[in-house]
């Protein structure tokens, strides 16, 4: 696992912080008592049922040796990728040259859907465990905002499983 640089951490912990506790819960789902959800703030999110929510995770560990889930959520308009034809972004080789795509760049954020718009990163640690353990076991996880009446489901691709996996390894 990959340790992140001392200044890309202050730019991320200083920039967008991390997540709280409070954003996770359960709901009741037919056949499943208990699924993860992550009920983010109107600050991080703008939640709309017309909107898809990619999201990407990077597992890293500080120099003290702890270790960080940190999450990126984007949004596009369903309706408008679906009527384009939606164009994949590959970053090339290129020195970044904000500080936001410095942490795009080393994070491996920097790769996705060209219409997709920053929603927010946050980071998770430890105390995370028990909601990404579950949405690790589930292979997804529902995201909403305070308010809504719906979810949005989030499936986690590989590279997502992978980083969820590296972090709870060492959460144990």
């Amino acid at each position: 696992m990959k340790v992140i640089p001392a200044e890309v951490l202050h730019t991320v912990v200083d920039k967008h912080g991390y997540a709280e506790l409070s954003w996770t819960r359960s709901v009741p789902l037919p056949g499943d008592p208990d699924f993860p959800v992550l009920e983010l703030p109107p600050e991080k999110l703008r939640y709309s049922t017309a909107r898809a929510f990619p999201l990407k995770l990077a597992a890293r560990r500080m120099a003290n040796g702890s270790v960080l889930l940190i999450a990126q959520l984007e949004s596009f308009d369903i309706a408008a990728h679906a009527a384009a034809t939606p164009q994949w972004a590959t970053p090339g080789k290129y020195t970044p040259g904000t500080e936001d795509e410095a942490v795009d760049h080393e994070l491996g954020f920097d790769e996705g859907w060209a219409d997709a718009e920053p929603e927010c990163i946050f980071i998770c640690d430890e105390r995370f465990a028990v909601f990404w353990r579950a949405a690790h076991a589930r292979k997804r996880f529902g995201l909403t905002a305070p308010e809504e009446p719906s979810l949005y489901p989030v499936a986690l691709d590989k590279p997502a499983l992978a980083a969820i996996k590296d972090a709870l390894k060492a959460w144990r």
